[in-house]
């Protein structure tokens, strides 16, 4: 009969090996970073959009590289998440987020139904296995304020949408 100290330390000693099943492998050849941080709005109402963005694992965005804008400008202030603290080579001592960020982008006067606005997403990251940080980089995306609203339905999105078979 194995004893419950004896799995205790077989378990410690896999994920100090770091070979628990938690454990994710990072591709050595670094994405796009478009691909990397994946940007996405689904509308809450019309006074604000609920923005989303997709952080592919081993990859990092800087929160003080994140900032949005909107066109015409009826974007209020929004907050963003806690983020976790990192010690980057490359920039010292920051704040990041990582796996999958969402944030509430207020707006300060009601949009109206059908019209058009371009969402931009300023940012920066970083592909931690290999030690790649990207350029500042921008992502686009045109808000279509829906003529009929269902609550979080998403309409707004730079990802490719999924073909089910």
């Amino acid at each position: 009969m194995i004893s419950l100290r004896f799995c205790f330390f077989i378990s410690v000693f896999f994920v100090a090996l770091g070979i628990s099943g938690a454990s994710v492998a990072c591709n050595t050849q670094p994405l796009p970073d478009k691909d990397a941080f994946r940007l996405s709005a689904i509308p809450l109402d019309t006074r604000s959009v609920e923005v989303r963005i997709a952080i592919e694992p081993c990859y990092y965005l800087f929160q003080n590289k994140l900032s949005f804008s909107l066109e015409p400008d009826v974007l209020g202030k929004a907050s963003l998440p806690v983020a976790e603290r990192k010690n980057d080579p490359t920039f010292g001592d920051t704040m990041i987020y990582r796996h999958r960020l969402t944030i509430v982008l207020p707006f300060t006067k009601e949009l109206p139904r059908g019209s058009a606005y371009t969402l931009k997403m300023n940012y920066q990251g970083c592909a931690e296995a290999i030690g790649l940080c990207y350029p500042a980089a921008t992502q686009t995306l045109t808000l279509k304020v829906p003529t009929a609203m269902t609550p979080g339905e998403e309409v707004f999105s730079t990802a490719p949408k999924k073909k089910w078979f």
